[in-house]
């Protein structure tokens, strides 16, 4: 069996390179354009991007030569052309840019919950592989574009290098070789402060260079409980309480902490999604044995942990962005997903008030100024009547909530006019009937 690399360059050499359509352009999108351009055997050829010059503007960061870069948001047999002539193509436009037939794959990269929802969707419809890396999107509708994939005989994927895909990677081989998963989780970048949003964070986010809304996302937590929502979705765990315990705590002793308390540890048994501060940027997976051979090897072999019968997995960093073309290219060559969401969903992102909101007062935006996300369990979600985070932006309160409270959907009109709503609706018939 070749490499990936060598499968690659096999493709490239007889067919030419797999041909990527991306929509969103900004920071992530820009640097997976940027590593494709060092790889052999993917293109991305078609950007669209809603902000003036920003698809061209990615191409050119990317080192793509301005020549070949054309405009063309009307004509598909000409966009079509200028592809198979190994031309790019930048628009403004999505719902062209899923209809282009020289297109194999589209990746989704906005990060905006209901233009992930449209284009997933529209991918889907077109018969098109789709590699999600809007997390917001699949943490609300993830079941719905699954199982829709599967009926349309295409493959719908989250991304290896973003948390819920390295952790599922990580997953997928200690399952593989027989271990017992303990739990899962992911480190936390930024201490947790649920009150942050643009105008409080404008200059740490000057300073990294990042969007503030981008990072408010993930000061407030929103970020995180929307990626352990889809990896728990995806492997069947569910956070213990409500937003997860969060314990800062050093990668070396995840073994320790992340682990039932009749083993020393703060949650109640095994099968658990959490966070951790400190151990950042990394994720990581909990595992235990009952054989005393393997048990003895772990520890001869100077796994972490093992005192109390628990060893941490622990991958020390995710490149996110940069790892994508690896889902990209196994999707495409072996029609293999990273992560998705086969399974009815056990986790949700519930939508909480970040101050006093009142009536008629508008939900913003994630890492806005309104609201941030939580996760829990789908079933008590369901119980309590509350509002996934990707369906509340645009909602219009109907009556008071205090900060700190989950939204309920009898306290906020939704834009039924936004299709992530219409679909979460159709994946609730789904799941529960």
């Amino acid at each position: 069996m070749s490499t990936l690399k060598e499968r690659l360059i096999e493709r490239e050499n007889i067919d030419g390179p797999y041909r990527v359509g991306l929509v969103g352009a900004g920071q992530m999108g820009t640097g997976l354009i940027s590593q494709v351009e060092k790889m052999h055997g993917l293109k991305v050829v078609a950007v669209s991007d809603v902000i003036p010059n920003r698809a061209f503007d990615a191409y050119v960061e990317a080192s793509v030569d301005p020549k070949i870069i054309y405009w063309e948001d009307e004509n598909l047999d000409k966009a079509d052309q200028l592809i198979l002539d190994g031309k790019r193509i930048a628009t403004h436009s999505s719902d062209f840019l899923v209809k282009i037939q020289a297109l194999d794959a589209i990746v989704e990269c906005t990060g905006i919950p209901n233009v992930g929802a449209l284009v997933c969707n529209q991918a889907i419809e077109a018969g098109k592989p789709i590699i999600n890396m809007n997390v917001e999107t699949d943490a609300t509708i993830g079941y719905y574009l699954t199982q829709k994939a599967i009926s349309k005989g295409v493959v719908y994927s989250l991304i290896a290098g973003d948390e819920p895909g390295s952790i599922k990677e990580i997953y997928d081989w200690a399952d593989a070789l027989g271990f017992e998963i303990a739990m899962i989780g992911k480190g936390k970048n930024n201490p947790l402060d649920r009150s942050g949003n643009p105008t409080n964070l404008a200059d740490r986010a000057k300073a990294k260079n990042m969007s503030p809304k981008m990072l408010a996302s993930f000061v407030d937590g929103t970020k995180t409980m929307v990626e352990m929502t889809s990896i728990g979705n995806g492997v069947g765990f569910v956070p213990e309480v409500r937003g997860g315990f969060g314990p800062t705590c050093d990668w070396r002793d995840l073994a320790k902490v992340f682990v039932p308390k009749d083993a020393g540890g703060i949650f109640s048994s095994k099968g658990f999604v959490d966070y951790a501060v400190g151990p950042a940027p990394g994720v990581f997976v909990v595992i235990t044995t009952d054989q005393p051979k393997i048990m003895a090897d772990l520890n001869y072999l100077g796994l972490t942990g093992g005192k109390n019968g628990y060893w941490s997995l622990y991958r020390p960093y995710h490149l996110a962005n940069l790892e994508s073309p690896i889902t990209i290219a196994n999707v495409v060559m072996d029609r293999r997903e990273t992560l998705n969401m086969k399974f009815k969903p056990v986790c949700e992102s519930i939508t909480v008030a970040k101050k006093d909101l009142q009536p008629g007062e508008t939900i913003d935006a994630l890492g806005g100024y309104t609201v941030y996300a939580m996760i829990d369990k789908a079933e008590v979600a369901r119980s309590e009547n509350l509002v996934p985070i990707g369906c509340a932006v645009g909602g219009v309160l109907t009556q008071p909530v205090k900060q700190g409270e989950a939204i309920r959907y009898d306290q906020i009109q939704l834009r039924e006019q936004d299709l992530i709503v219409q679909l979460r609706r159709e994946q609730d018939h789904m799941v529960w009937g």
